[in-house]
């Protein structure tokens, strides 16, 4: 009986992973009218709109002037300016943003301040730099974004064309180290692959889903939904944005944006795991039974089968019973496994070379999940850009 049940589990893993392959293979990650690609012509933007770039920086030294640079730079027909919240940098941060400043009128910098009771940091960096924003739109990015030339117009267009008065972006996820390509890209492919854009941007499905490295809001809209105060609290202010926006049946879009900004996230391992561990558990809505259940799914669909070939294989090896029908199936998952991440990473324009690293970037994911739940639950936290954050219960957060 066991031997039969183990059969239907692979049997059902592998037409699984056989619907995955095949729908990397048509483009289903990519529609045409939610895909703003550097192939997309953007739609018509009135010329007098005028749009604001509001960026918060704490000790981004190495990525401000890269980011600044990009946003004063967009082709954008009506006015245009860009907010830089320099949220008391130590690292030479402010001393960039100066000299840009005294290069461009349309830079204006803003001090940060300590935020009060309640409020996190990037929330109320911020909820700083909107109050100095003059614009129609209001353009959310952070300091380790590169905004492609047409990113602008191509964003706000499609949000004008399909009448949308929220919109976000999937950029371009930028990886240089080993780390970076075992695991960034990985965990980008779980995000997008549990998050469809058909079902995200139904305003009558409950999944809602924004990066906040890049969120757009029509001033009144913005307004509407209560500002950055609304979510002052968030370490997820990005989803928290979707969540209010589908509860107030305000118009929002996410699409597909490697037309509209670049980013590289994190440079290794260390901030892999810190920015990962904070961002997590509160996506899970802060439950140990869905850590628990989304670990217990990741391992058994994509790790498990890579233990159990070699296994199998050991025992027939060493004078057992050879077991056909599983190392059949296993070897088959394992193949669809690593040819969907070869051909998932190729297409999107990474080294796909390193296919072969998928079950140690899985591993590393469910130890991310664990972990996470761990610090977070157990008021240990995790630490960024020199704050503790999520620090036990949200209503408990420690901003500094």
């Amino acid at each position: 009986m066991l031997h039969w049940l183990a059969l239907g589990a692979l049997a059902l893993l592998a037409l699984l992973w056989i619907k995955s392959f095949l729908g990397i293979v048509r483009g289903d990650d990519q529609p045409p009218e939610w895909t703003l690609d550097h192939a997309t012509p953007p739609d018509p933007v009135p010329a007098g709109l005028a749009l604001a770039v509001v960026i918060p920086a704490r000790n981004e030294v190495a990525n401000i002037e890269a980011c600044v640079r990009s946003a004063l730079a967009l082709t954008w027909a009506g006015p245009l300016q860009v907010v830089v919240v320099d949220d008391r940098s130590t690292d030479g941060t402010g001393e960039v943003l100066a000299r840009l400043a005294a290069e461009d009128p349309r830079l204006k910098v803003v001090a940060g301040q300590d935020p009060p009771a309640g409020w996190l940091g990037k929330p109320h960096a911020l909820h700083l730099g909107q109050q100095h924003a003059v614009g129609d739109w209001l353009w959310f990015v952070d300091a380790d974004v590169v905004l492609e030339p047409l990113g602008a117009k191509r964003l706000v267009g499609r949000a004008l064309a399909q009448g949308a008065r929220m919109a976000s972006g999937l950029g371009f996820l930028v990886v240089e180290s080993v780390w970076e390509r075992v695991v960034q890209t990985r965990i980008g492919a779980i995000i997008a692959g549990g998050n469809p854009l058909a079902q995200v941007n139904d305003p009558a499905h409950e999944r809602a889903l924004a990066n906040g490295q890049c969120l757009l809001f029509e001033r009144a809209a913005y307004d509407a939904l209560g500002g950055h105060e609304a979510i002052k609290g968030s370490v997820l202010d990005d989803v928290d944005f979707a969540r209010r926006a589908k509860a107030e049946q305000l118009p929002y879009r996410l699409y597909f944006a490697p037309g509209v900004f670049r980013c590289r996230m994190y440079t290794g391992l260390g901030e892999i795991w810190q920015g990962w561990t904070k961002n997590l558990f509160p996506a899970l809505d802060y439950s140990w039974a869905a850590t628990l259940i989304i670990v217990a799914l990741l391992f058994a669909s994509s790790v498990l089968p890579f233990l159990l070939l070699p296994k199998n294989l050991l025992q027939w090896g060493m004078g057992g019973a050879p077991a056909w029908g599983l190392m059949g199936l296993e070897g088959l998952i394992v193949g669809l496994i690593l040819a969907t991440d070869a051909l998932g990473h190729r297409r999107l324009g990474y080294r796909w070379g390193l296919f072969w690293t998928f079950p140690i970037g899985l591993t590393v994911i469910c130890a991310l999940f664990v972990n996470s739940a761990w610090r977070i639950s157990s008021g240990r936290g995790a630490v960024w850009k020199g704050r503790v954050v999520e620090a036990g219960r949200p209503d408990k957060n420690i901003t500094e």
